[in-house]
C-alpha cells in the first residue's frame, strides 16, 4: 500500500508481492500465524529485488528533446505473456527521429494475478490478450498523439491460432474472448514473439526482473524494436491442436438405458434381494394384465418369478457397468458377428467376445461350444462385473451355500453358471468380510520372539541359581500285591542347562514342599523358582513360598522368588519342558525291560537318567581343538563331563595344587568362558515367530484357545495389556463370565466385529451348516453342542417369515 503506481511502471516488481498473498491466502494461514518456511525464503527473494529501484531512474518525458514531427510515425506495441501465477500487459511507443535513429519508451503496464480457479495456460494467454487489447485502447484514448500503426506480440501460438480460426467452434470462455480481440484490433495486427524476446515476461516470473533488466528491457522495449521492420521475429508454421476447446458436438440417442431401481446397500442377502425384484416383476406383470383384462398372480412366489427376478438384478447390473457395450449389442442382436467388430479394443469385454441371449443378457461366447453333454449355462456363461455390489451378494450366497468351505469349492460352482474376473481374488474377498468366517475361524497372532530372560545368558554363578520345575507322571510302581502311583519332579538350572530329578509320592502340597526341600539341602536355595500354574503349586503357592524363604534363611541368606508363567501356555517353559522330555526318553527303555519297578529301583532309575542327562554336550564335540571334550551341565556339577577327573604324573607340589580350591575356581572359570565362547551364540537366533503382529488392545473382543475344552472355546474382553522386556505386548488380562483370568497372546484369537461391537446374527447361517473354529493349532469345533438350538431357532424366524409373506 505503500506505493502509488497508477501507470504501472513497477508492476514489474509489485506483482509478484500480490501472487505471494495469495500463496499465503489459499493456503490458510491466518493473520496471526508465521507463514511456512518456503513463503518467507520468497518473500525474502522479493525483498531483496527492492534494493536495486533506488538505483533505477524514469524519465519524465517518453523521448527526450522530441518534437511533433518525431510522433508523426509513431508506432504502439502492446506486449503480453502469462503463467501459471500471473498475467502482464506492457505498452512502449516507438519513434523513428530524422537522423533513423529508433528510439522505445514504456508508456503503461498492467498485470494481474491468476484467478483461484485453475485455468490452463493457452486460457491465460487468452486472458492476457484481452488485458493488452483493452491496455490498448486506453492509451489511444488517453493521448492527443495518434498512434500510425499498432502491433500486438504475444508468444503463445495457441492464442494466435484461435485468432485465425472461426471462434464460433469453440467453448464460450474462448470464444467471446475471441470475439472481443477481433472487434479491438484486427487479426493482422497480432504477432509472434519468442519468450526471450517478450518484455511482459519479466512480470510473471520472479528472479527474472533484476536491475539490469528493468533497465535494459522493461523501460526500453526489447532490443528487435531498434531494427528495422524487415528484421523482427516472424512465426515459424507450427501445428498447434486447440481440438480441447472445440464445442462438445451431443449426439441424442433414443435408445432406452435402464437405470439400477434397487439400493443394493440395503441388502444383506441374495435371497432377500432376488425375492424383492420378483415381487417388483410380478407388480410391473399384474398391472400389464389388468390392461388386457387378464387374471393376476396373487399367493407365493413360484421359480418363474424369482428366476426372472434373478434376470431383471443382473440386466439392470450389466446395463450399470456395461452401457456402451451393451447400447452396441442390443443394436446389432440380430448380427452376432458384427458385435466384436463394433467393440472398441480398450473395452474390458473385447476379449470375451461377448453375446445378448434371447432374455437381453450379456454372456461370453467361449470356445466350448461343440462339447456334447454340457450344460448350456458352463459354455455361455453370464459376464458380472467384479468390483459390484450384486457380485458381492451373490459370491456371499454361494459361500453360505457351502458352509464357507474350501474357496476352491465356491470357485468351481460359481464359474458353472458366470464369468466374473479375478475370481479368486473375489471370492478370497467375500469370505475375508464374512463375519462368521471372522468370529470362527480366527486364529492367535504371536508377536515375535521374546529375548530370552537374564535368567538364561546369567554366566558365572552357582548352578540352578535360576531353576525352573516341572512334574510328569504317574509311574506305577509295585508296593507289595498293590501298584501305586508316582511322580517325578523335575529341577532344570536355566543356565547350565543341568537337571535335577525327585520322586513325589503325590500331586499333593505336602509332597511339593518335601521334594523342593530336598532340591534346596543338595543343590542350595534358588534365587527365582519358576513354574507354570499346576494346582499343586498355585494352589499352595503361599505356602510354598514360606517354606523355601526358611530353608534360604537356614542355607542361604538371600531370599527365593516364585515366578509363574501364564496359564496355558506351555511355550513360555520350554526350557524345562524340553528337560522333561529328555529326562523320559532316558527311563523309557530301562522302564520297558524292567516292568513295574519298586520305589528303591524307581529312585536309582530317575537319578542314572539324571546322570545321562547332564552328561549330554551342550555343544558340537570339537574335533581339532585344544578342548578334548564339550562342553556337558555336569563340568559345572562334578567338575568334568563324567565326574571322574585324570590325575596328571606330576610331584606332590602339582598334586596339591590342582586339588586346591584356586585350581578348581580356574577350572570353572575355563569353563564359564568355554559356555559364553561355544554355547551362549547358539541362543542368539530365533527359530520361529519372526515377525511382527498387530497387537492386542484393551478392549478387544477375543477367543480364548483352550485345547482342554475342544468343543467350546471361552470370549471375554482385554480389559489390560501386559508388555514384555521388549515392549510388545505378550500377556493381557481378559474379562470373561467367570472372571479376570490372565493369558499368553498366543491363546487369545481377536475377532473382528462391525462397527456396534456385536459379531454377525448366528441364526443367519443355513439349517444344517457345520460349526468349525478353522484354528489349525487345535482344530477345534466350536459350539456343536449348540447348534441344534440355533438351527431350531432359525426354522422359527423362516416360519414366521413365511407366514408374513402369505398375509401379504
Amino acid at each position: 500500500m505503500g506505493f502509488f503506481d497508477p501507470l504501472g511502471l513497477w508492476s514489474v516488481f509489485l506483482v509478484h508481492g500480490k501472487i505471494l498473498l495469495q500463496d499465503v491466502w489459499r493456503s490458510g494461514t491466518q493473520w496471526d500465524e508465521k507463514i511456512n518456511d518456503a513463503a518467507f525464503e520468497r518473500w525474502r527473494k522479493w525483498t531483496n529485488l527492492f534494493q536495486n529501484i533506488r538505483e533505477i531512474r524514469i524519465p519524465r518525458c517518453y523521448f527526450e528533446n522530441a518534437t511533433n514531427q518525431h510522433y508523426k510515425n509513431l508506432q504502439l506495441h502492446i506486449f503480453v505473456d502469462a503463467s501459471e501465477a500471473a498475467y502482464s500487459a506492457a505498452a512502449y511507443f516507438r519513434i523513428t527521429k530524422p537522423d533513423g535513429l529508433v528510439d522505445c519508451s514504456l508508456v503503461v503496464a498492467k498485470t494481474k494475478v491468476a484467478p483461484l480457479k485453475p485455468l490452463s495456460i493457452p486460457r491465460l494467454e487468452l486472458q492476457a490478450a484481452v488485458l493488452g487489447v483493452r491496455l490498448m485502447q486506453f492509451v489511444e484514448e488517453s493521448h492527443t498523439v495518434k498512434v500510425q500503426q499498432r502491433f500486438l506480440w504475444s508468444d503463445s501460438a495457441t492464442v494466435l491460432a484461435w485468432l485465425r480460426s472461426d471462434h464460433r467452434r469453440y467453448k464460450q470462455f474462448v470464444a467471446c474472448r475471441v470475439g472481443e480481440l477481433l472487434t479491438a484490433s484486427d487479426v493482422r495486427e497480432w504477432h509472434w514473439v519468442p519468450s526471450k524476446h517478450n518484455p511482459a515476461d519479466l512480470a510473471t516470473k520472479l528472479g527474472k526482473g533484476s536491475c539490469e533488466d528493468v533497465s535494459r528491457v522493461w523501460f526500453n522495449g526489447p532490443g528487435f524494436l531498434k531494427d528495422p521492420e524487415s528484421e523482427w521475429p516472424r512465426q515459424r508454421t507450427i501445428t498447434v491442436s486447440t481440438e480441447e476447446e472445440l464445442r462438445p458436438c451431443h449426439a441424442h440417442c433414443k435408445m432406452f438405458i435402464p437405470k439400477m431401481v434397487f439400493d443394493l446397500e440395503r441388502f444383506s442377502r441374495l435371497s432377500r434381494l432376488i425375492r424383492s425384484a420378483a415381487y417388483v416383476h410380478r407388480w410391473i406383470a399384474n398391472r400389464r394384465r389388468r390392461t388386457k383384462g387378464e387374471a393376476v398372480f396373487v399367493g407365493h412366489l413360484i421359480s418363474e418369478e424369482l428366476l426372472e427376478g434373478q434376470r431383471m438384478l443382473i440386466r439392470l447390473a450389466q446395463w450399470q457397468v456395461f452401457t456402451n457395450e451393451m447400447v452396441l449389442l442390443t443394436r446389432n442382436h440380430q448380427s452376432p458377428a458384427a458385435q466384436q467388430i463394433q467393440l472398441e479394443k480398450s473395452s474390458e469385454l473385447y476379449k470375451l467376445t461377448p453375446m445378448l441371449d434371447e432374455f437381453g443378457i450379456l454372456r461370453m461366447d467361449g470356445r466350448i461350444t461343440a462339447a456334447p453333454n454340457v450344460n448350456e449355462s458352463v459354455k455361455f456363461p453370464i459376464i458380472l462385473p467384479r468390483k459390484y455390489r450384486l457380485t458381492y451378494l451373490l459370491l456371499d450366497d454361494y459361500h453360505r451355500r457351502f458352509r464357507h468351505c474350501n474357496m476352491e469349492t465356491v470357485v468351481n460352482e460359481v464359474r458353472q453358471h458366470f464369468h466374473i474376473p479375478q475370481l479368486r481374488v473375489a471370492v478370497k474377498q467375500v469370505a475375508k468380510s464374512c463375519q462368521w468366517c471372522r468370529t470362527y475361524k480366527t486364529e492367535p497372532c504371536i508377536p515375535r520372539m521374546a529375548p530370552l530372560p537374564a535368567a538364561r545368558v546369567t554366566s558365572f554363578q552357582r548352578p540352578f541359581t535360576n531353576t525352573g520345575l516341572d512334574l510328569f507322571g504317574p509311574l506305577l510302581v509295585k508296593i507289595g500285591r498293590s501298584n501305586t502311583k508316582r511322580w517325578i519332579a523335575v529341577f532344570t538350572c536355566l543356565t547350565i542347562r543341568a537337571v535335577h530329578v525327585e520322586v513325589v509320592h503325590s500331586l499333593s502340597t505336602r509332597s511339593c514342599v518335601e521334594a523342593i526341600r530336598r532340591f534346596v539341602v543338595r543343590r542350595g536355595s534358588p534365587a527365582t523358582i519358576y513354574s507354570d500354574n499346576g494346582t499343586n503349586f498355585r494352589g499352595a503357592s503361599r505356602l510354598l513360598q514360606e517354606q523355601i524363604e526358611q530353608l534360604a534363611t537356614t542355607f542361604t541368606s538371600s531370599s527365593t522368588k516364585w515366578i509363574f508363567i501364564p496359564p496355558g501356555t506351555p511355550h513360555m517353559g520350554g526350557a524345562w519342558e524340553r528337560m522333561v522330555r529328555s529326562i523320559k526318553t532316558a527311563m523309557d527303555d530301562a522302564y520297558s525291560i524292567h516292568g513295574k519297578l519298586n520305589d528303591e529301583t524307581l529312585v536309582t532309575l530317575v537319578v542314572e537318567a539324571e546322570g545321562i542327562v547332564n552328561s549330554r554336550p551342550l555343544t558340537y564335540l570339537p574335533i581339532s581343538s585344544e578342548e578334548s571334550e564339550a562342553l556337558t551341565p555336569n563340568h559345572f556339577l562334578l567338575g568334568s563331563s563324567s565326574g571322574v577327573r585324570q590325575q596328571a604324573e606330576a610331584d606332590d607340589s602339582v598334586a596339591v595344587l590342582q586339588a586346591s580350591f584356586h585350581q578348581i575356581q580356574q577350572h570353572l572359570d575355563t569353563f564359564w568362558r568355554r559356555w559364553l565362547r561355544e554355547y551362549l551364540p547358539t541362543l542368539n537366533k530365533r527359530t520361529k515367530w519372526f515377525g511382527d503382529v498387530k497387537p492386542v488392545a484393551a478392549g478387544d473382543l477375543v477367543v480364548i484357545v483352550d485345547e482342554s475344552t475342544r468343543n467350546r472355546w471361552e470370549r471375554g474382553r482385554i480389559l489390560e495389556v501386559i508388555r514384555g522386556s521388549d515392549g510388545r505386548i505378550r500377556q493381557a488380562i481378559v474379562q470373561t463370565a467367570r472372571g479376570l483370568i490372565r493369558r499368553s497372546v498366543g491363546k487369545l484369537a481377536v475377532l473382528e466385529v462391525d462397527g456396534e461391537g456385536k459379531t454377525e446374527s448366528d441364526d443367519q447361517c443355513y439349517a444344517g451348516e457345520d460349526v468349525g473354529t478353522g484354528n489349525t493349532a487345535s482344530d477345534a469345533t466350536v459350539g456343536a453342542h449348540r447348534f441344534d438350538i440355533r438351527r431350531q431357532s432359525y426354522k422359527v424366524e423362516r416360519e414366521k417369515e413365511n407366514r408374513k409373506e402369505m398375509e401379504d
